[in-house]
């Protein structure tokens, strides 16, 4: 009596194991329960099952042998193994993937120096991106999938997205007031960043991580450049991108220096005197370099700077000529010369395929043996074998200058060096024979074009002082990331091409999938 009682039971049964099956499943994906309340749930569905199974076991057996349920034994063991290589794949992305990037540009792929700042992290780095509902979501997910790259790279990063809106005491603790913005922070450092492309984001991560800040000292009281100087001869226009990249700039005029030059001093550049430097000044220089020091010392053609019997110390010797290249001359300005290869150092990365041109330079050439200290020179890049270099200050004055093979260098000749000594701390000095190459003026250089249109000369200037300075800093990481523009190509057809098309497309293409359909249904009539 009782068993049939229970044998009405059997579905009962089967139907709680089942349910209790899949409660177990759900509690375990949201973990919600311990390991020990899981066991024992999945547990009593065992016993429920073994009741059904004990109960319906001749109904079991009936089925189970029967031809649709072989067929359906098939059918099940194909769709577990499919289930199992999806899971098994998916197990194995979460711990070992690989991103393929097949743009033309690499739009998704960290340049080699983002990743080397991010490998180098010491502490953890974190990114707030501050981001309201009304922001752009295009803008959002390029961000996100950015900072999502900078993760994968480093444990030590993190990221995360806050709505201001949402929870504005936060924004007020990051003393954000735009939308879209993004905050590094490490510790108690903190870097604002308002650009999402990599080389903002990379920079801003690299001042973030650092203890200190770089200080660059520009020498004054001899006609130098001048970064506070706005005119055309001025260098203001490097002071910004300079404090971008968390440099501090200071001028110094080493005459009012009593005994050491500033504690803080990382580079100090010399950009182009007019008068010479007096012995105490460049017995300081001297000083400095013997101890270590990193100098950046741009010198004008025709100009005596006082500066030639240290630099001759050092294995560098400054002409005392005016550069003439009538082969790459600027627009055919022989007194400017243009240069479009250069030797492999840090100061020259990210110049190929760059021009750089230096109006009114000097050159430069090498004795090593020269020098009291051991030095290692690299010539950085050279004019090509046309040029010479000028001696004859009235042939200079009145445009008439010719090469004199008594007295004149013959090209190539060397417009740059960059000088390292050996030891545990190497001091590293870069010699140009030019400065006006970066001055505002030539920063804003126009060209006029056939249409009568003035454009702005496109040139590597820039890049190869910034990159100077890093070097010298010890800062290779900041060296230029250049940007990268989307690619978009567009396809442009004629009439009868957009016809072609589309006759193919809506008409051709579905007429003759209408046709195979009807050979196929008359063939099996």
């Amino acid at each position: 009596m009782i068993r049939e009682k229970l044998q009405g039971w059997a579905d009962y049964f089967g139907a709680v194991a089942l349910a209790l099956w899949v409660a177990t499943a759900i509690l375990y994906m949201l973990k919600n329960q311990s390991n020990e309340t899981l066991l024992a749930l999945a547990g009593v569905g065992v016993l429920f099952f073994a009741l059904f199974l004990f109960f319906k076991f001749t109904a079991v057996r009936s089925a189970m042998t029967s031809r649709a349920a072989r067929y359906g034994s098939n059918a099940l063991l194909i769709s577990v193994a499919f289930i199992g290589s999806v899971a098994l794949l998916n197990f194995m992305g979460t711990r070992y993937h690989y991103r393929f990037d097949t743009t033309e540009n690499q739009n998704f792929t960290l340049s080699p120096l983002t990743i080397q700042v991010l490998r180098g992290l010491k502490e953890p780095v974190r990114a707030v991106a501050f981001y309201t509902a009304m922001s752009d979501p295009q803008a959002r997910q390029d961000i996100e999938g950015r900072l999502r790259e900078y993760a994968q790279v480093s444990d030590k990063f993190t990221y995360k997205f806050i709505d201001p809106q949402a929870e504005p005491q936060i924004a007020m603790d990051y003393k954000v007031q735009f939308d879209q913005t993004i905050v590094f922070e490490r510790g108690k450092r903190r870097e604002n960043v308002f650009q999402t492309d990599e080389q903002s984001l990379t920079n801003a991560l690299n001042k973030v991580s650092q203890d200190t800040q770089p200080t660059i000292y520009f020498t004054t009281g001899h006609g130098e450049h001048s970064p506070e100087d706005s005119s055309q001869n001025g260098f203001s226009m490097l002071k910004d991108p300079l404090e971008q990249d968390n440099y501090k700039v200071q001028v110094l005029d080493l005459k009012t220096v009593t005994d050491t030059l500033p504690a803080d001093l990382n580079v100090l550049v010399i950009a182009g005197p007019r008068q010479p430097f007096d012995t105490q000044e460049v017995q300081r220089v001297r000083d400095y370099v013997s101890q270590g020091g990193r100098v950046f010392v741009m010198l004008d053609a025709l100009t005596e700077s006082g500066l030639e019997g240290f630099l001759k110390e050092l294995g560098v010797t400054a002409r005392n000529d005016l550069v003439i290249d009538p082969r790459f001359g600027l627009f055919g300005q022989a007194q400017v010369p243009v240069i479009n290869s250069y030797r492999s150092h840090a100061v020259t990365q990210d110049l190929t395929g760059q021009s750089t041109f230096f109006p009114l330079s000097r050159s430069l050439t090498s004795d090593p043996a020269a020098s009291s200290i051991t030095y290692t020179l690299t010539a950085l890049f050279t004019t090509s074998d046309l040029s010479w270099g000028e001696t004859d200050a009235d042939s200079i004055k009145n445009q008439s200058a010719k090469f004199d093979e008594s007295k004149d260098a013959k090209g190539p000749l060397n417009l740059a060096y960059a000088v390292e000594s050996k030891g545990d701390k190497p001091a590293r000095i870069v010699v140009l024979g030019n400065s006006t190459f970066i001055s505002n003026g030539t920063l804003q250089a126009r060209v006029q074009t056939s249409s009568g249109q003035a454009v702005p000369i496109q040139s590597g200037n820039g890049i190869l002082f910034v990159n100077a300075i890093h070097w010298l800093a010890g800062q290779e990481n900041l060296i230029a990331i250049p940007p990268k523009a989307a690619s978009q190509h567009s396809i442009y057809l004629t009439g009868e091409q957009s016809n072609f098309v589309l006759f193919s497309s809506f008409l051709l293409l579905p007429g003759v999938i209408l046709i195979i359909g009807a050979l196929v249904w008359w063939r099996r009539r």
